[in-house]
C-alpha cells in the first residue's frame, strides 16, 4: 500500500529555489518590458522607429532620396 496520496509530490528545497528564481526573473523581465514600452527613451527624430510614423507626404524631399 502507498503512503502518499495520488498525484501529491514533495518538492525539495532546490526545486523551490528554482521556482523562486524563475519568478524573480519573470517579474524583472515584465517590469523592464512595461518600462520600455511606456518610456522607450529614444528621442532623436532620426531614430529608425520613427520611420513608420511618417507618411511619404510628410517627409521632406531629402529623406525620400535616401
Amino acid at each position: 500500500m502507498m503512503d502518499h496520496a495520488a498525484g501529491a509530490s514533495h518538492a525539495s528545497l532546490l526545486e523551490w529555489m528554482l521556482v523562486f528564481a524563475a519568478a524573480i526573473v519573470l517579474v524583472w523581465a515584465l517590469g523592464l518590458a512595461i518600462r520600455y514600452t511606456v518610456h522607450p527613451g529614444e528621442t532623436q527624430a532620426s531614430h529608425i522607429k520613427r520611420r513608420i510614423l511618417l507618411d511619404d507626404i510628410d517627409e521632406p524631399e531629402e529623406a525620400r532620396r535616401r
